[in-house]
């Protein structure tokens, strides 16, 4: 489930702070977008600079943008009241409310603000840095922002609610995006997630019937083999077949001419059906928290049973393998229906770098070697164990249980 920043918007005075680049103007474009009557003062921006950011960013320019950077305090307040009441905003914003000295914010937040304007109007105000001002006193919202660019170039933004004066909401930490729809946060949880019910086949019927059927709907499964994409081969194989059964499934691959469906076409696999979609992403846009989320709206959207995504140790290698590991329990807890999702790892040593910060979010592990399989399963106690081999006349692949 996703919880929608713009209910903290609603009313009162609402402190947004934090670093440079922490995303605080864009969070409260996107947010304060659902008005349409904006009043925007700014310490810092000239108005023509504002709409271009905003513009380019995919953002609607506030309606009514007043630069006041060269402005003393003084005039600030008599300023930001004169153009209230004349154009009679449904949200004001006063962004870089930490250029004003202790005594100018305190006179302009608390006597102009907080038991004026914001009686009528909520007033939603941006400040630099995370120190706690006069602002932090009298605000009914106080959030935080965090942009954290961590080993590997993956890109990670925090919110911290830190006061919600009379709303019955959590004091969290979470990570947040800035989607197209507006700010939303990510929470970890699953608990819209119905337990299983039902099992998916995993394409071979000796893995079927040594693991009762298949694997759990709505299971996380990671499928691991070596470097020549051997995982990636039979995972192809897997999803045809569930097609096959009438399932809904998504293959999310990272290479323009995915070229390891050739072995199933080898085989006389069919693989343009109307249940098997095909979708291309460049991995370099993994760096971004944004991805998991658009990618959780793809599979609930699309109302797809099973969801593959391919060459996960490319993933890894750009978004490094902590921030990988947190996007998954993200995704995760984003999805609402039973999709079964598959990640595919062709390099063991990343998939055993990636297994200890994933822990026990995986449901299912199939550990491939060429010619061997190892599975982890939640219904056994100990890993159940396979040979396999290519059956040419036979067209797939033929496992024995040993």
């Amino acid at each position: 489930m996703t919880c929608s920043i713009g209910e903290l918007f609603r009313e009162g005075v609402i402190l947004v702070k934090g670093y440079p680049g922490a995303g605080k103007t864009l969070l409260v474009a996107k947010t304060v977008s659902q008005y349409n009557n904006v009043a925007w003062f700014t310490f810092y921006e000239t108005e023509d600079r504002l709409r271009k950011y905003l513009t380019s960013a995919g953002v609607r320019p506030p309606a009514h943008i007043f630069g006041i950077v060269s402005t003393s305090p003084d005039e600030a307040v008599n300023f930001i009241v004169e153009k209230v009441l004349e154009v009679k905003p449904d949200v004001v914003v006063v962004d870089g409310v930490s250029a004003l000295t202790a005594a100018g914010e305190r006179e302009l937040v608390h006597a102009v603000f907080y038991h004026g304007i914001s009686r009528d109007v909520p007033v939603v105000l941006i400040k630099e840095g995370v120190d706690v001002t006069p602002s932090e006193y009298v605000a009914d919202v106080i959030l935080e922002l965090e942009h954290v660019i961590v080993p590997g170039g993956m890109s990670l933004r925090r919110l911290k609610i830190l006061k919600t004066r009379g709303r019955a909401i959590p004091l969290v930490e979470v990570p947040f995006v800035i989607a197209d729809e507006g700010p939303v946060v990510l929470p970890y949880t699953a608990e819209a997630r119905q337990p299983p019910s039902e099992k998916l086949t995993t394409g071979a019927p000796e893995i079927d019937e040594a693991l009762g059927g298949g694997v759990w709907s709505g299971s996380l499964v990671a499928v691991v083999g070596p470097h020549d994409g051997l995982a990636s081969k039979l995972m192809v194989l897997t999803a045809a077949a569930l097609a096959r059964q009438g399932r809904r499934v998504l293959y999310h691959h990272h290479k323009v001419f995915p070229t390891f469906v050739k072995f199933a076409e080898n085989l006389g696999v069919k693989l343009q059906r109307p249940n098997l979609d095909w979708y291309y992403h460049p991995v370099v846009e993994h760096k971004v928290l944004t991805w998991w989320y658009k990618s959780a709206k793809i599979v609930e959207s699309g109302g797809y049973d099973v969801h593959f995504a391919d060459q996960y140790e490319q993933v890894a290698a750009v978004a490094g393998v902590e921030l990988l590991a947190e996007a998954a329990m993200v995704y995760q807890s984003l999805l609402k229906g039973k999709t079964t999702t598959v990640l595919i790892f062709n390099s063991h040593d990343t998939w055993r770098r990636v297994a200890t910060r994933l822990g026990s979010a995986v449901d299912y592990v199939f550990l491939f070697r060429h010619g061997q399989l190892v599975a982890y399963t939640p219904d056994n106690a100990a890993p159940v164990r396979f040979k396999f081999r290519i059956d040419m006349e036979k067209k797939r692949v033929v496992y024995e249980r040993i």
